[in-house]
């Protein structure tokens, strides 16, 4: 729940933040960019915490967390 509150937050973040500039961050351009971590989100559910293992599995949910914040802010920087 972390992990797709936080991409809520900067997806929201990005689309204000850039509403007056020349390069507007929409979500054609969250979709196109973020697309693999969309579907990383969307993968959590599937995660096994017998079989993966429950410490594989929070690192695995902080680093998604890490990829969002640095794929929201290459978009605003662009």
């Amino acid at each position: 729940m972390k992990n797709m509150i936080h991409f809520y937050d900067l997806a929201r973040n990005a689309v204000e933040n850039t509403s007056e500039s020349e390069n507007k961050v929409t979500w054609n351009v969250i979709r196109e960019a973020a697309g693999p971590l969309m579907h990383s989100l969307s993968s959590m559910k599937f995660k096994d915490p017998v079989s993966d293992g429950e410490v594989a599995i929070k690192a695995d949910f902080e680093k998604l967390n890490e990829d969002l914040s640095t794929k929201f802010n290459s978009l605003i920087d662009i």
